[in-house]
């Protein structure tokens, strides 16, 4: 593939109902997000920082933000979470419902076939971030489609736009982390391609080539096939998280919340297990550093002790306060082990089997599908909790309840996105750059 042979498949995306309906509903969990990561300290320092108060970097600004809260969207086999991008950037520059709806698809494809083909999950264990990578691609994507560019633009503008694409950030500390300024810079980027393309300037649209590919990640992990299509029906096949973790631990929170919900209480844990497919493992399991925020997110042994006693803060975005010495206890107790045998019943899914020993013996609770997953049979209810978990219903205003009732939402989405926005940057002598003199 060249960028001209994804630009042409771009130009051949049809909107349908099916898409509408993702895409309606994408959208509410991303401003969901948007509007719960602005609450947070760090959160609303990112989008002063990044906000400059123009289309381009407004959009960088909220996709920032949106990913900082660690409650975007996801898509598991590829551990991309597109929307925190597509819905943003979509948000600023498309001119219709239709358009919008058209961009947003265009992303998440663009988005899916990068990221599966850099190697999607396993990509991480070689320091590759699947979102970091495809990020300005899906920038660019989306705005090119809500521009309504040409297929020749839209090619020079994505061959800008992956020029210089890693998708390495390594483990930025700190809890002003430049992880999120850099999925902010990325979205820059692609967006700025579109800019530049339609200004003129030109890239190398066979750039996008299995060699290219494979010096991102390994030839052994590139995916070359994703390549060949893009994937039909994008955002109806990314699942929503239902609450604030990483989605590579979320089932063994679902099943031990499970155990907890039939009566076991949480004093009376000796021990607890968890077995998780193998590529989940090493980001749920590293050492916990409760003064790193990323790390109490991740940490798989704190989030069960969250879940046993401080329950409402498993949506806690900013995770400012000191945890209940309970909860720190309580990790100590929970060890994580990979399980090959549960690998091949992941599909789009992290799958999980939780085992824990009290004085009476031994119990245990698997979690094959979360809410929130493309099998969930309840997607509008798991969304509603999660607004109401976060707290953000109020800044929503009538945007859920039209998805709810069936509405069109473009008036609402309108409305909201501008509202957000205006929280983005505060007074402009605290935005952006520090001038250097």
């Amino acid at each position: 593939m060249t960028t001209r042979v994804l630009a042409r498949r771009l130009a051949e995306i049809a909107v349908d109902a099916r898409t509408e309906a993702a895409a309606a509903f994408h959208t509410v969990d991303t401003l969901a997000a948007l509007a719960a990561g602005l609450e947070a300290q760090e959160g609303a320092a990112i989008g002063r920082f990044l906000d400059e108060g123009d289309p381009v970097s407004t959009a960088a600004a909220m996709a920032a933000v949106i990913r900082f809260t660690e409650c975007d969207d996801i898509e598991v086999p590829s551990c991309l979470t597109p929307g925190c991008i597509a819905v943003p950037v979509a948000g600023e520059f498309a001119s219709s419902p239709r358009s919008y709806v058209r961009a947003v698809e265009a992303g998440y494809a663009t988005g899916l076939c990068l990221a599966r083909a850099v190697g999607g999950a396993a990509a991480l264990a070689r320091g590759v971030w699947p979102t970091l990578f495809a990020a300005p691609a899906i920038a660019a994507a989306t705005a090119a489609a809500a521009l309504d560019l040409d297929e020749e633009t839209t090619a020079q503008a994505l061959a800008i736009a992956i020029a210089g694409s890693s998708g390495r950030a390594g483990q930025p500390g700190g809890n002003l982390s430049g992880r999120w300024l850099a999925i902010g810079e990325a979205t820059l980027k692609g967006v700025r391609a579109v800019m530049a393309a339609r200004a003129g300037f030109g890239g190398d649209p066979a750039l996008l080539s299995p060699e290219w590919l494979a010096a991102q990640s390994s030839a052994e992990l590139a995916a070359l096939e994703h390549l060949e299509a893009l994937p039909a029906h994008a955002v109806a096949s990314v699942g929503l998280k239902p609450f604030v973790a990483a989605r590579q631990g979320m089932n063994a929170i679902e099943a031990f919340s499970a155990m907890l919900a039939d009566g076991l209480q949480p004093a009376s844990i000796l021990s607890a297990e968890v077995e998780l497919p193998p590529d989940a493992v090493p980001v749920v399991s590293r050492p916990l550093d409760t003064g790193r925020r990323l790390s109490t997110i991740a940490h798989l042994g704190l989030q069960l002790g969250i879940a046993a006693f401080e329950r409402d803060r498993l949506f806690d975005v900013a995770r400012a306060h000191p945890f209940d010495a309970r909860t720190i206890a309580f990790a100590a107790k929970v060890t994580v082990k990979p399980e090959v045998s549960l690998a091949a019943e992941a599909g789009h899914s992290f799958p999980a089997r939780v085992v824990v020993q009290t004085a009476d013996g031994f119990s245990e609770k698997r979690c094959a599908v979360l809410p929130g997953d493309m099998a969930d049979d309840a997607p509008l209810a798991t969304l509603q909790r999660k607004i109401e978990g976060l707290g953000v219903a109020g800044a929503l205003g009538g945007l859920a309840s039209a998805l709810r009732n069936g509405d069109a939402i473009d008036d609402e989405r309108t409305r909201v996105h501008a509202a957000l926005k205006a929280r983005l940057g505060g007074e402009n002598e605290s935005r952006g750059f520090v001038r250097l003199v």
